[in-house]
């Protein structure tokens, strides 16, 4: 297990488990509030202070703790209440300042290079689509007309560069213990150090050496998306990295300095390795001890219209659908008919939202719009004394022990977000239901009203970590709009305020349906009254039909 990011950081602790590159040890992920701050070393759900729902929650933290006093101007080069994200692109760093060398001959040698190894690479070759501010850069494009569900492109795994291919490198045998991800980076920064020796030395001259995630943005930039979702998880990430690079340099790279040198595996250089990893690793092998680099494959850009995705291959019969050889390998086909010379796409992430898109790739899709906020993994308090019930209800229901629910723009939160929330607060007189006899019922049971307190409850915590997020906002939506909507301002400032844009957007909306909910508790049938009518002993209109004389109703 590795140290966490940091001793003092209670969320940093909490996640030190954690291995996945999506999910690292200290990436602080977004919990009700949407700001993901740790005040009094609270990193879950609990009521805002100052709200006059708290005195109603208070026995239930599942919000993180806010103050609407402490509200913050934008950030320089650090960020609010204990979570710091260095700016990257300063004087001298070789990932900020870098331009983009690569031409034309370079891919021209990658594709050779593909060929060498088997791969029919006749279907598409790369082109440079648009190297504008904000740009595609380059891409892949049909060589011939191609027909709907063709395959294009099929890489294989002796190309691939995974876990199994770091273990077997030199750095294999000093970080054989570290994460998948942490192998991965190290390979691909020693495959670069050797340069043209290299087996890899084709590929990574195509990648690019300045990446655009807010993991790398200036100063300036990073105090536009103050108080956002996107910030917090951008400022978890540069913390864990920053923090897993600090171990490695102290343990491994300074002692082992001919495997790994300075000039190669500087802290900016280890950030370059993980913002690539970020970016060009796609399901299903972005997670993980499955995340791979895959040569060629990687070039193919987004695009939110098409369905086309990575598919993996296990060899055998479907080898022939696309490439040489067996065995396994990756591929994607054309979503549908394509001309030659226009470009190919894929979809990087059919569910994933703007914040996801601009933390992981650098961008947003701007003919597909996907406004939102993903809440979560959100825990059971350790504090609640039902808590491991509440976890295999969860696990029963086919729910991972800490949920993630993604809000979206302009749609009613996912249902399965309003039954989490009477989860969560299923207590006292209501907690018969998390009883063992009713384990595989119980979802089930909760996904309609419990009972008014306990819906109160759920819509209060809710509403006050929506109004608490939406206060942590420096900005306002019309302001924002402004920025967004600017086409004189650079890429990034645009992308910058469209998300957060997005992100408060998805939170009034969610705010507004519980709100609504909160007016209807009078008028909502709860379960006792459900069961009582199942048994006969209620009429329409809710009054008892017992008779204590009446002998049938034993």
């Amino acid at each position: 297990r590795f140290p966490p990011p940091a001793a003092t950081h209670p969320r940093a602790l909490a996640r030190a488990r954690q291995r996945d590159i999506r999910t690292p040890p200290g990436h602080v992920r977004a919990s009700l509030t949407m700001s993901l701050s740790c005040v009094s070393g609270m990193s879950r759900l609990g009521a805002c202070v100052g709200s006059p729902r708290v005195a109603t929650n208070r026995a239930i933290a599942v919000r993180v703790v806010i103050s609407r006093k402490e509200r913050v101007t934008a950030p320089k080069k650090s960020c609010r209440r204990g979570v710091t994200l260095r700016a990257t692109a300063t004087a001298g760093s070789p990932v900020a300042t870098s331009t983009d060398t690569r031409v034309s001959s370079d891919f021209a040698d990658l594709w050779r290079w593909l060929e060498r190894n088997g791969v029919d690479t006749s279907k598409a070759t790369p082109k440079l689509m648009d190297d504008g501010d904000g740009g595609r850069q380059w891409g892949l494009a049909a060589t011939k007309d191609l027909g709907s569900g063709e395959a294009v492109l099929q890489v294989p795994e002796t190309l691939w560069m995974t876990k199994a291919t770091a273990i077997a490198s030199p750095v294999g045998a000093l970080l054989e213990e570290q994460p998948a991800w942490v192998l991965v980076a190290s390979q691909l920064l020693y495959e670069k150090s050797l340069g043209a020796e290299s087996k890899f030395a084709e590929y990574v001259r195509c990648l690019p050496t300045t990446l655009t995630a807010p993991l790398f943005w200036t100063a300036e930039e990073l105090s536009l998306i103050q108080g956002s979702q996107l910030f917090q998880n951008a400022a978890g990430y540069d913390m864990y990295v920053r923090s897993t690079y600090q171990t490695l340099k102290d343990t491994v790279f300074d002692a082992n300095e001919k495997i790994f040198p300075d000039s190669n595996f500087s802290e900016a250089q280890f950030l370059w390795a993980f913002g690539t990893l970020r970016a060009r690793c796609l399901p299903p092998v972005d997670v993980g001890d499955e995340i791979a680099l895959v040569p060629g494959l990687d070039l193919v850009n987004h695009s939110g219209l098409v369905n086309a995705v990575w598919t993996r291959n296990g060899g055998g019969l479907g080898s022939v659908f696309g490439g040489k050889g067996a065995g396994n390998s990756m591929l994607f086909r054309a979503d549908s008919k394509t001309v030659s010379g226009t470009e190919c796409f894929v979809n990087y992430g059919p569910a994933k939202v703007d914040s996801q898109f601009l933390l992981d790739f650098g961008f947003c899709d701007s003919f597909c719009q996907r406004p939102g906020y993903v809440l979560g993994p959100i825990e059971i308090p350790d504090t609640d004394v039902n808590q491991f019930d509440k976890k295999d209800i969860l696990d029963v229901a086919g729910f991972k022990q800490a949920p993630s629910f993604t809000l979206r723009a302009f749609e009613d939160p996912p249902p399965e977000l309003r039954v989490f929330a009477r989860l969560l607060n299923v207590k006292d007189e209501d907690a018969f239901l998390l009883e063992a006899i009713f384990r595989q019922e119980s979802w089930g049971l909760i996904s309609d009203p419990v009972s008014k307190r306990n819906e109160q409850e759920a819509c209060s915590t809710m509403v006050g970590g929506c109004e608490g997020a939406l206060n942590e906002y420096p900005t306002r939506v019309e302001e924002d709009r402004l920025v967004a909507e600017d086409a004189s301002l650079p890429s990034s400032k645009r992308l910058a305020a469209r998300v957060v844009m997005g992100e408060k957007q998805a939170l009034t909306e969610t705010l507004g349906y519980f709100v609504g909910i909160e007016g209807k508790l009078d008028k909502m049938e709860y379960y006792q009254e459900r069961r009582l009518r199942s048994l006969n002993l209620l009429d329409r209109d809710g009054n008892s039909t017992y008779d204590p004389f009446d002998d049938t109703m034993a």
